[in-house]
């Protein structure tokens, strides 16, 4: 019967649901496989949430490269919809930051895709593709430096709504 991989269940719609088929639960795929402390890159199972991520990684300085609402959502899960946070309109999507993943098609074939590897176009179609190009096993993505795990953040009271997108504009020219 048809199968579609399933996370943590906090896809928008119906996105894992899978009517009459079958559902691969990737609870149990959520290892660190490798993590360099020096460059920021990491390689966990797909099953492994942002959350765990986040309390694998902010010890040693690093932080996730887009942080979506909840942290409750898995990295296959944040592959496979291409998820957005705040800071969208600068860093873009999390497949901006994926240097590569594991893919079992439904031959069985594993293959391991880059974004310009030999299998780049099944890249390309994975990344956003809720599924239905194969089950994904581990994924390795770029992490953002930090400094600290506090946030310094200042308040400002603006008189107008014109004087908040010149501020945002400046922000943003900054970042």
């Amino acid at each position: 019967s048809p199968m579609l991989a399933y996370g943590k269940g906090r896809s928008y719609g119906d996105a894992c649901l899978n009517g009459g088929g079958t559902l691969l639960t990737t609870d149990e795929l959520d290892r660190t496989l490798t993590f360099n402390i020096e460059n920021g890159v990491i390689r966990a199972e797909a099953g492994m949430t942002l959350a765990g991520v986040l309390a694998r990684i902010v010890p040693h300085g690093w932080f996730l490269p887009v942080t979506p609402g909840t942290q409750v959502v898995t990295l296959g899960g944040a592959v496979a919809n291409d998820v957005h946070g705040k800071n969208h309109h600068v860093a873009g999507t999390f497949g901006r930051f994926v240097t590569a993943l594991e893919l079992v098609r439904s031959s069985g074939e594993r293959l391991e895709l880059t974004p310009d590897g030999e299998h780049a176009d099944l890249f390309r179609a994975t990344v956003g593709g809720l599924g239905l190009t194969g089950l994904i096993t581990w994924v390795e993505f770029r992490l953002l430096r930090i400094q600290s795990d506090a946030i310094n953040q200042p308040s400002t009271k603006l008189e107008s709504l014109d004087a908040f997108f010149e501020l945002n504009e400046l922000a943003n020219a900054r970042s």
